[in-house]
């Protein structure tokens, strides 16, 4: 019997050369996504860390599957997971979000094609019979209410209550300011940023980031969590090759792409 052909696990070199996570993460934590690649990518559920039975692995019992020591193994999917390579499900599995996502446009494609197939073979195959319309139903007329019957309001208005001052303290210091056209912080995180940095420090972390999301589209939940990611080594690597942080361009501005590609 001939062995059923399975579809391989596509890789993006160019990515896996340029992205500048991924550069900056050590070659042990690497190997160790290339690796739960591959059993993401040969799982029931693919995209997701899960056992054949369709039980979720466990941090633990990734570590032992890939024959990583838990003590050092742990601080590997640490940074893996805080980098955005990999994220967490609410029940605990850990799963590659690109991977997931290609997997559900890929379903989706698939089942337009099969809807697509279905509608043509019924044109050629199948002879509808002769449908007559359904006996419709005399509508029945509302009942009219008595006289002066006041209809219950199913929904009265009401005034939500007014924040009390600590949550309205909480909320602003929660609230966001646009520091760049694709870069939000909270005041706190710009000031913590001056403070570790410096102000001319933190501008231009803003605005290679800046710079970063305008040509790719990407999105972050913590835009202040990427800056201490990477955005810092970045920074870094301009003032080791310049001697002095550089005013970079948007891409508009110049007409060229970056060289940042999306995470897996």
């Amino acid at each position: 019997m001939a062995r059923k052909k399975k579809n391989p696990m596509p890789f993006d070199t160019e990515y896996w050369l340029s992205d500048p996570v991924l550069k900056a993460l050590p070659l042990d934590v690497k190997g160790l996504w290339i690796d739960m690649l591959c059993y993401m990518w040969e799982s029931a559920d693919r995209g997701v860390m899960v056992k054949p039975t369709g039980e979720i692995y466990t941090h633990e019992e990734i570590l032992r599957l890939l024959g990583k020591e838990s003590s050092v193994g742990e601080n590997w999917l640490d940074m893996l997971i805080e980098n955005g390579l990999c994220g967490v499900r609410d029940d605990g599995a850990v799963f590659s979000r690109r991977m997931v996502r290609d997997e559900a446009i890929r379903e989706k494609r698939r089942e337009a094609g099969k809807k697509g197939g279905d509608i043509t073979k019924a044109k050629v195959f199948d002879v509808s019979p002769v449908q007559h319309p359904p006996m419709q139903k005399p509508e029945e007329q509302p009942k009219q209410g008595t006289v002066g019957e006041q209809q219950p309001d199913l929904f009265p208005e009401e005034s939500p209550p007014p924040l009390t001052p600590e949550q309205q303290a909480k909320a602003e210091k929660a609230k966001k300011y646009k520091y760049a056209e694709f870069v939000t912080l909270t005041r706190d995180e710009y000031a913590a940023l001056c403070e570790r940095y410096s102000e001319e420090a933190a501008k231009r972390m803003i605005e290679i980031l800046d710079n970063y999301k305008g040509s790719k589209g990407k999105k972050y939940k913590s835009d202040y969590r990427a800056i201490l990611n990477w955005v810092v080594d970045r920074y870094n690597e301009e003032i080791q090759r310049y001697g002095k942080a550089i005013s970079g361009k948007t891409s508009s501005d110049t007409g060229k792409t970056g060289s940042y590609r999306d995470t897996l």
